[in-house]
Parts: C-alpha cells; structure tokens; sequence
C-alpha cells in the first residue's frame, strides 16, 4: 500500500513539473509576440520595469505591489512618447504622454466595469455605454464636447477604462496580445489625450523672491535696488556736477563780487551827481595810498563830529 501512494506522489510531481514547463513556455512565445508587434511600430521591448509603478497609481493601476510589470513595449507614436505593458494577469495598459499634465483627473470607463475605488473623484454622468467620473466636475463638463461623445460611442467595448494621470493618458483592456486590439487601444488613447488639451495645466509654485534682488518675480516698483545700482548712480551725479561743489559758474562769480570790498576811486568830473568818497581804512594794507586819499578834496556833508564824553 505505501507503494502505491508513493507511485501516486511521483505521478503528481512530474505532472505538476509538466505544467510549469508549458507555462514558461507559453510566457515565453507571448513576451515574442509582444516585442514582434513592436517592433513594426519601431518600440524597444523589455521584460519588466519597476519604475511604472510608481508612476501610475490610479484605475486599473491601483493594485497590489505583488503584481509586477511586465513584456513593456516602448517607443514614438504618432510623434509623442507611448508604453505599452502588462499588469501580470490582471489587465494590459496602453500610456500615451500628453504635452502638459494637469490636476482635473477624468476617468471614462464602461458601463459594466466597476467605479473607480479613489475618493477624490465623483460621479459626473454617462456618456453613452460609458460613465464619466472627474475630481472637479466643472471642468469636466467642459470637456463633454461633441468629439468626447463620439469617442464615447465608437470606442471597442474592450478598451474598458480610459484616464489621465500626471503628463499621461492611459486606456486599460484585459490582458492580450492581439496586434489589431494593441493598434485600436493605441489609436484611442491617443485620440483621448488629445482631448484632454483643454484640461488647465498644473502650475508649478513659484519660489519667493529675493528682496535684495529687483530682478526677481515682483513687481518691479516695489524692489529695492542694488548696492551696485545705488553706487553707480552716486558717481554718474558726481561726474556730472562742476568742480565747484555744484554750484553753478554764473553764482560763484556772483557770490565773489558780493564779497569783494569796494576799492577807492578818485570822482570824476564829467559825472553827475554826487558820489560817496570812501574813508580810508587803517592798517598796514591802506597806508600806500594816504597821499592819494588826502589829494582828494573833502566836502561838506552835513555831518558834525560827536564829541566822546
């Protein structure tokens, strides 16, 4: 009897080692098939990358870290940065990189699958067999044109999820590897992104400025100037202003006659009027021209001597 079970145990291990063969093998002819339908589109191909998944986090991409990331096709479609890779057994992701990335989430999904599990999205309508669901549905109401509703209506039934996450817009369908889904899923998220161009772009916060520095982000009345500025302006005013301290040459000369005493001039015969004859000062500096002063005759005028007490 202990025979038997162990022929049984052998049985069942070699079974299970057959299994695992034709898993890998079949893995193995769907990586190719991955990296042939790239290749028409001139993509790279790798097995795995671990850095997607820190990038999406939304939609289908809100999983579990267990599952990896695998058969990633990458390259240029339609003139923009495109990826293409698989959730393992879970879903087949088609990302197409949109030209600004924006805060306002839009997530078009059909009507069978389930609501997105994020809490910061609402429920905005339906749009056809396709519900819409938005973190700001006002702008989301924006992009319901008449081209969102036709995308709505002709997209396949198994592109189940179409959002935008970051600088990227991304379409989910089970797991394949059909070239015709690959090309359509493709097409459509393309097409998708570029409706989201009317989405606001996200703004960057602007660094504070520095107001030691007028040539930063303010307004530029409100900026103090340069130590350099300041000091280049004192010396464009001293290069211009005369030696004279800034007065002007007609005011010195003016203010030096207004200082100059009056020198004595003998009167003249011809002039009419009388003229004041100064008084000759005393001092050393008046003495060279005594005889001059009592050449001079004196007049009368009017005054009488004060007698000191």
């Amino acid at each position: 009897m202990t025979t038997v079970y162990f022929l049984i145990a052998a049985v069942a291990l070699l079974g299970a080692g057959v299994l695992l063969w034709l898993d890998r093998q079949r893995s193995s002819v769907a990586r190719h098939q991955r990296a042939v339908w790239g290749d028409e589109h001139e993509f790279k191909f790798r097995e795995s990358d671990t850095k997607l998944r820190k990038v999406f986090r939304r939609a289908t991409m809100n999983v579990g870290d267990h599952i990896p990331v695998q058969d990633v096709a990458y390259g240029h479609y339609a003139g923009v940065e495109a990826v293409v890779f698989d959730l393992a057994e879970t879903a087949t992701v088609i990302a197409v990189r949109r030209s600004s990335p924006s805060h306002v989430v839009v997530d078009l999904r059909h009507e069978d699958v389930l609501a997105p599990a994020e809490e910061d999205v609402e429920l905005l309508g339906a749009m056809g067999p396709r519900v819409m669901f938005s973190n700001n549905l006002d702008v989301a109401r924006r992009v319901c044109d008449r081209r969102m509703v036709a995308l709505a209506n002709k997209a396949p039934a198994f592109v189940e999820v179409l959002w935008n996450e970051g600088n990227w817009a991304l379409g989910s369908m089970p797991v394949t590897n059909d070239p015709a889904k690959l090309n359509t899923g493709l097409e459509v998220v393309r097409r998708f992104a570029d409706l989201l161009r009317v989405l606001p772009p996200t703004r960057e916060p602007e660094d504070s400025p520095d107001p030691r520095d007028p040539h930063g982000p303010t307004r530029a009345e409100l900026a103090d100037e340069k130590t350099e500025s300041l000091r280049d302006k004192r010396r464009r005013q001293a290069a211009g202003a005369p030696s004279g301290g800034g007065a002007p040459a007609g005011d010195s000369e003016n203010q030096a006659a207004t200082r100059k005493p009056p020198t004595p001039s003998p009167a003249s015969p011809t002039t009419g009027g009388r003229r004041m004859t100064p008084m000759p000062v005393r001092g050393s500096g008046t003495r060279g021209h005594a005889g001059t002063a009592d050449e001079t005759p004196r007049r009368d005028t009017g005054e009488r001597p004060r007698h000191r007490n």
